[in-house]
């Protein structure tokens, strides 16, 4: 049995450093998985999974910058994120969004990488604006797409006068140190009524159940920092003024979680860092592969009915499948502002 993590003062290794819980600060660790360098453990007093020693926020910064190079320079990763499969994903939030905003009116997307996102809402009527921590992809997203992208850390951004209607967090709120600081702001910036979309893994998906540090969603633990469950994910959004209007859980990779347990006894050992970082194109690759076969039977619509229905079984309450879904979609509000009598 592994002991529990020794209190916040005694832990430091190399560049990596001690962290408190992100969500109410406390000391209180508990161990649930070894990493490759790290643990990810869980807050005893308020249930939130993050990765602790963690790299210092200097060396953070460097990892995301190498990793948005990567997003431009790679020229089939900038293929995939614009490609009619991508963006037809992106409309599907955007659609969530619009279900619940008082209308399609300005609109920031945190955390906006390369722009796919703002090029589907933007083509949808929305006035967009982004901002993006890495420097090749906010370039590439200002210059080649003609997009209202400031370079920089959210912490730093300086909001559109009059605020915004909406809001979107993309798998982003997994990388940020400090979640419960980001989510103030994003409350502040948005208008009375104004929307916010947040989407992140599911730290409890059947995946990481099943195989714990063998999914590789675990193991970019220089990337994915925090990890949340829903009821972490929504306790925190209500903490800082939200109001929580929908929680949807999606994507199961069956194809992956075939593979993984073939791999027999690789199961026990955490995924190499270098194979978890490839792991997200590789998984991807090999559902493209899927796809193609199925169109080819005369099944792709089929299979997608399927797993669709799949998708909705993950938040029903009563189902044998609830919680299964791999990423969290989160929409909120927040609240519009009373008139006094």
């Amino acid at each position: 049995m592994n002991p529990d993590p020794q209190p916040l003062a005694t832990i430091t290794q190399g560049l990596h450093q001690a962290v408190r819980c992100p969500r109410c600060d406390a000391d209180s660790p508990e161990y649930q998985l070894h990493l490759n360098v790290a643990d990810l453990v869980r807050c005893r007093a308020c249930g939130m999974s993050y990765v602790n020693p963690r790299l210092s926020p200097a060396e953070l910064e460097r990892k995301l910058q190498l990793w948005a190079d990567q997003d431009v320079l790679d020229e089939e990763r900038l293929r995939q994120a614009f490609e009619p499969a991508t963006l037809d994903y992106y409309a599907r939030f955007l659609r969530r969004i619009e279900a619940r905003a008082p209308g399609r009116g300005h609109l920031l997307d945190v955390g906006c990488g390369t722009g796919a996102f703002l090029t589907v809402a933007r083509q949808a009527g929305w006035r967009v604006q982004g901002v993006e921590v890495g420097v090749a992809s906010s370039r590439h997203a200002r210059e080649a797409l003609g997009l209202d992208v400031q370079r920089g850390s959210l912490y730093d951004f300086e909001p559109a006068a009059g605020g915004y209607d909406a809001i979107s967090l993309i798998e982003v709120i997994e990388h940020l140190q400090d979640p419960r600081s980001a989510l103030q702001r994003i409350h502040g910036w948005l208008k009375p009524g104004g929307v916010l979309l947040v989407t992140t893994p599911n730290v409890d998906s059947l995946y990481r159940r099943l195989f714990g540090n063998r999914w590789w969603v675990i193991n970019c633990e220089d990337e994915h920092i925090v990890l949340f469950n829903p009821d972490t994910l929504a306790g925190m959004l209500r903490e800082q003024g939200f109001e929580v209007c929908e929680t949807h859980l999606q994507n199961l990779d069956i194809a992956g979680l075939w593979r993984t347990w073939r791999g027999g006894a690789e199961a026990a050992a955490p995924v190499a860092q270098d194979e978890a970082v490839n792991g997200y194109y590789a998984a991807r690759d090999h559902k493209g592969r899927i796809k193609r076969l199925l169109a080819s039977l005369g099944m792709l619509r089929l299979a997608r009915g399927v797993l669709r229905g799949l998708d909705r079984s993950y938040s029903w309450r009563f189902s044998p499948t609830r919680g299964w879904g791999e990423q969290i979609v989160i929409t909120a509000r927040r609240p519009a502002e009373r008139i006094k009598a």
